[in-house]
């Protein structure tokens, strides 16, 4: 019996390339990467009490923070988590992984739209993230199925968008070309500082500009005319910040950005505790928007049904052979296909991907006997008829391995996840499934591993994750 494997390139680089500690000894340095080994292993109590010793030296230290904040949520302990991440938002509101953490956390204790927030935010900073999209349309599908009574913030916890309706003419004389940019700029300026007009304020980028888009003059004339929203209007100023245009300079000792900081974050706590309470009060139906861990229970629970231990076992001749004709001195060899249905639960479709596995094979011109050879799919309901069976696992088929399959026909196992993200259970986005099966379905075909890294035969593959924050 021979059998062909496909294996991952196992990289925690998430660890690696962070830049760990700025200003701490080697010793925090060591005690991160004992805290990193339990992590990676699901032992998140252990990881977490060497995060809370080294936070007791270096508080603020962003990537302690974050390991800890992922580890609480993987723990259960959403609204710890949540804390976690504000706390890094405090000094970076910008950071990818903590946003999207955020929203995770939220969609766990149930406030939708609060997690839809943050998710956006993610999206706006990273629009190409397969993870983040996934969570996004998530949380939509959530929130059009479910619809709740949001909770309240605390007043001083929302940062209120404050523009007197008398700025409207200098905005639209601006718009109108009557007042000079460098003018409204100094307007704008002179009243954020001097807070007549209060907005979130956002970092300047390193990479500034110093001309105006002309969208933001037609926000400010529209805004002007009651065409759009105060939000709108706001985003223009924030761009000009954000540029450099605007340059906000308003200064604050240490002890009051302090006190601001832990005054906000007093607040925070109050918010997720009246979350809590409105969760349990209305009895909220609470959906994980993480559905990995719900994908591996109930595939644990049907064991049977989507593995096909007992026939990986059997040697490939016991399967059919596939048929084939000669035409035009080409052989046109034809496989049936039975494919396993999906684990109850799973949120992408892969059934429908192996048709461009199928396509793929299709339009690839191969040789059998010394004659071309053309391939030809067929999926048939009849596990008896079919030369390939194609089942669906997130069992741990070996260290590394991604897929299994007999070559030229028989079983065929695609792997949907592993526990090499962060140490629970993660899925696979869909395109890594799509590249296994694939793969797979080539040795099925007959076809061998090769050392060609840009072919779709190589025998490696570092996967991407559909859900996982370290992905």
């Amino acid at each position: 019996m021979i059998h062909a494997f496909l294996g991952a390139i196992l990289l925690f680089s998430s660890f690696i390339s962070v830049p760990v500690f700025a200003q701490t000894t080697s010793d925090a340095q060591t005690m991160f990467k004992q805290a990193n080994e339990h992590f990676v292993k699901g032992e998140y109590n252990e990881a977490i009490v060497i995060y809370d010793d080294i936070l007791e030296v270096t508080p603020n230290n962003l990537s302690t923070l974050k390991m800890k904040a992922i580890a609480l949520s993987n723990s259960g302990y959403h609204e710890k988590s949540l804390k976690e991440f504000f706390k890094i938002l405090q000094s970076k509101p910008d950071d990818i992984t903590a946003l999207t953490g955020m929203g995770i956390g939220f969609g766990n204790l149930g406030e939708y739209q609060e997690a839809k927030y943050y998710f956006e935010k993610a999206v706006k900073k990273k629009s190409d993230s397969v993870v983040i999209n996934n969570y996004k349309e998530f949380i939509d599908k959530v929130i059009a199925k479910y619809p709740y009574i949001t909770t309240e913030k605390p007043v001083g916890l929302k940062i209120e968008i404050v523009i007197p309706d008398w700025i409207k003419p200098t905005a639209k004389w601006w718009a109108e070309g009557q007042i000079k940019d460098s003018e409204f700029v100094s307007a704008l300026l002179f009243m954020i500082e001097n807070k007549i007009i209060q907005i979130p304020i956002v970092e300047t980028k390193s990479e500034t500009d110093d001309k105006i888009p002309d969208w933001i003059r037609n926000n400010a004339d529209w805004w002007a005319d009651g065409s759009i929203d105060d939000n709108s209007f706001v985003q223009g100023i924030q761009y000009m910040i954000e540029k450099g245009i605007i340059i906000v300079d308003i200064k604050k000792s240490q002890e009051e950005i302090q006190k601001e900081k832990d005054d906000e974050f007093y607040l925070f706590g109050k918010y997720l505790r009246s979350i809590s309470k409105n969760v349990a009060d209305e009895k909220r139906y609470i959906e994980n928007p993480n559905p990995s861990q719900e994908v591996i229970k109930k595939f644990l629970r049907d064991y049977i049904k989507w593995n096909f231990e007992e026939e990986v076992k059997t040697a490939s001749s016991n399967f059919p052979d596939p048929t084939y004709q000669i035409i035009n001195q080409t052989y046109v060899i034809h496989y049936k296909v039975f494919v396993n249905e999906q684990p109850t639960g799973l949120p992408l479709d892969h059934v429908s991907t192996l048709q461009n596995s199928f396509l793929f094979w299709e339009n690839q011109e191969l040789s059998t006997n010394g004659q071309k050879a053309i391939m030809e799919f067929e999926i048939t309901d009849q596990k008896h008829e079919a030369n390939v069976w194609v089942t669906w696992v997130v069992r741990d088929i070996g260290q590394g391995v991604l897929g299994h399959a007999h070559l030229g026909k028989g079983v065929v196992e695609i792997t949907l996840g592993d526990y090499n993200c962060d140490g629970i259970f993660q899925l696979y986005d869909i395109k890594t499934v799509e590249k296994i099966m694939t793969h797979e379905l080539g040795h099925s075909i007959g076809l061998e591993h090769t050392s060609d890294p840009n072919n779709i035969m190589y025998t490696s593959l570092k996967p991407s994750y559909a859900y996982c924050l370290l992905g």
